[in-house]
């Protein structure tokens, strides 16, 4: 009786441990609502966030904030659905997001800034190009001028993050006008 409690616990103990860590190590995002190619999580910085919420955003070091102070979105692919890779341009294009101030950073596959010695992982709503009429447009690539640098980010993500959001973003996360991501070109075109 008693080797039956002890091997009971062990294979629990067991299973447990690998249901974890392929949750907390797998490529799931963190997603609930999508918005074009941007996803995000309403509680992602909540106290509704469940333990697997709260075990994917340490695991992706986003140090989530409340959402009154910060919104976050992620992207993995462009507008088109295609994965976000290292060897395409693109530009980031549409309205300024609505919120007092804002990011879009890259990550490489491992959800690390990208090892590429040109410190350019971001751009802020002080550093976009803005027209006058509110629209933005940001470059990423690997030879583009001042874009976001993708050289080693293998496939990458880019997370969007809304500073003191405007109220409609927590209102409305599905029908916020969001920039597209649109893919230029990849090495291999023809």
């Amino acid at each position: 009786m008693m080797l039956r409690h002890v091997l009971t616990f062990i294979v629990g103990l067991a299973t447990g441990t690998a249901l974890a860590a392929i949750l907390v190590f797998s490529p799931i995002e963190i997603g609930g609502v999508s918005n074009g190619p941007w996803i995000t999580n309403p509680n992602i910085g909540s106290s509704d966030a469940n333990p697997l919420i709260r075990s994917l955003v340490a695991r992706r070091g986003l140090l989530a904030l409340t959402r009154e102070e910060t919104v976050y979105f992620t992207a993995t692919r462009d507008s088109s659905g295609h994965n976000l890779s290292e060897r395409c341009a693109y530009e980031i294009v549409g309205e300024s997001p609505p919120a007092r101030w804002w990011s879009i950073t890259i990550y490489d596959e491992d959800s690390f800034l990208p090892r590429n010695g040109l410190d350019r992982h971001a751009a802020t709503s002080t550093s976009a190009a803005t027209s006058s009429d509110g629209h933005i447009t940001i470059s990423v690539g690997q030879t583009t001028p001042g874009a976001i640098a993708t050289e080693n980010a293998g496939l990458f993500s880019l997370t969007l993050r809304l500073y003191h959001p405007d109220p409609i973003v927590l209102e409305a996360l599905d029908d916020l006008a969001l920039p597209r991501i649109e893919r230029l070109s990849c090495e291999g075109d023809t």
